[in-house]
């Protein structure tokens, strides 16, 4: 607070003409008596700032004891369970399909062993066999023999063509860059070292780009739209680096971006889609240069 010698303004909580003080912060001047009572409603309101620091730094401490109940911890273990019950899945189907065509397999061996036997019964009760039939019925025996035991029909494979049906899980972090602009034209000012773009009094195209080049990897960005005009109408892109700057750089071939008034930008043509883009908003946009069309 700093005590006044000018002409004394009334106390803005009172209105009384004796305004002896004005504070620094909110260039407000108080009485003696509501001097004070605005000092005590800065000190609640910094109780407030240094209880919500408190929270904040027993959140963490909680976070960073308990790591394992993390969310995205959760969705692995969401993941890990739904490929398990896949897995175990598949394999119950692929039992039930060996045990359907085992079991036409022993049905085979089986009707085989009947008529075999009914030709067997009919030798001996006509006592017509000799010893050439009696190698073949043994050869014969033999096949049923090694047909039941060894199922040499059924085999087991792994078809490796297949596309896999549990997907591999990757983690992965793009993070939040803090790049600068650089390099406006048109009615655009940049200010706070670049890290804000200013539109003039026209209506006229204006762009400005970012310092950074990037070519590989994924990036982050955030843009937080502090004013916006009456048309609502912004594009956040990227662009070719050997793109030339004009102001109309959402017709630049090179141009993959998003706009206001329902419009996005594909190769510099403009398509549609649903806008809500307003004062106050942060846009994030994840740019993955590994991905390229």
């Amino acid at each position: 607070m700093a005590s006044s010698t000018a002409k004394k303004s009334p106390c803005v909580t009172c209105g009384k003409a004796a305004g002896l003080f004005t504070c620094r912060g909110c260039a407000k001047d108080f009485c003696m008596r509501h001097v004070s009572e605005h000092r005590q409603t800065l000190g609640k309101q910094m109780d407030e700032v240094t209880l919500d620091h408190d929270q904040l730094r027993h959140m963490i401490t909680e976070c960073t004891a308990n790591s394992h109940c993390h969310p995205l911890l959760k969705q692995i273990d969401k993941w890990e369970q739904q490929s398990v019950d896949k897995i175990h899945q598949a394999a119950e189907d692929a039992r039930q399909q060996l045990l359907t065509v085992v079991g036409k397999h022993m049905t085979y061996v089986t009707e085989a062993l009947e008529q075999f036997k009914q030709q067997l019964s009919k030798a001996r009760d006509d006592e017509e066999y000799f010893e050439t039939d009696l190698e073949e019925w043994k050869k014969k025996l033999d096949r049923l023999k090694n047909d039941l035991t060894a199922l040499s029909t059924i085999s087991i494979l792994e078809d490796d063509n297949l596309t896999p049906f549990v997907s591999k899980i990757i983690v992965t972090e793009a993070r939040a860059l803090v790049d600068f602009f650089e390099r406006p034209t048109g009615d655009i000012q940049m200010k706070d070292s670049g890290q804000v773009i200013v539109h003039g009094q026209t209506s006229a195209h204006a762009a400005v780009r970012g310092r950074g080049e990037y070519s590989s990897g994924q990036h982050r960005f955030r843009f937080n739209i502090e004013q916006l005009g009456a048309t609502k109408w912004v594009l956040f892109a990227v662009v070719s680096k050997n793109a030339p700057m004009q102001t109309n750089s959402y017709s630049t071939p090179s141009t993959y971006g998003w706009a206001g008034q329902d419009q996005v930008y594909i190769n510099g043509v403009q398509s549609s889609y649903k806008s809500d883009m307003e004062m106050n908003d942060t846009l994030e946009l994840l740019v993955d240069c590994d991905r390229q069309m």
